[in-house]
C-alpha cells in the first residue's frame, strides 16, 4: 500500500508544484511539508499541529482531505 507522505509528493509533483510553491500557498514551512511527505512526524510541532496540517495541504493539492486521511486511518476533518 502506497504511503501518505508518498501520495502527497507524487500528487505535488504531478502538479509541477515545489515545497515553495505549496509553502506559498498553504503558509507551512517547507521542512514541515518535507517531513509530511517523508512521514516524518518527529520533525512536526506535535501530532496536534501535524493533523492540523494534512488537511490543509491535502486540499491544496486538490484532494478531498475527509477521504484521504480516513483511507489511511487519521480520520476526517472535524466541523
Amino acid at each position: 500500500m502506497i504511503e501518505l507522505g508518498q501520495l502527497l509528493r507524487q500528487n505535488r509533483e504531478a502538479k509541477e508544484l515545489s515545497l515553495a510553491d505549496v509553502e506559498a500557498q498553504t503558509r507551512i514551512r517547507q521542512r514541515y511539508l518535507a517531513a509530511l511527505e517523508a512521514g516524518d512526524w518527529s520533525e512536526l510541532p506535535n501530532e496536534v499541529v501535524a493533523r492540523g496540517f494534512l488537511p490543509t495541504y491535502t486540499r491544496s493539492l486538490g484532494l478531498d482531505p475527509s477521504a484521504l486521511l480516513g483511507q489511511f486511518g487519521l480520520g476526517g476533518e472535524s466541523t
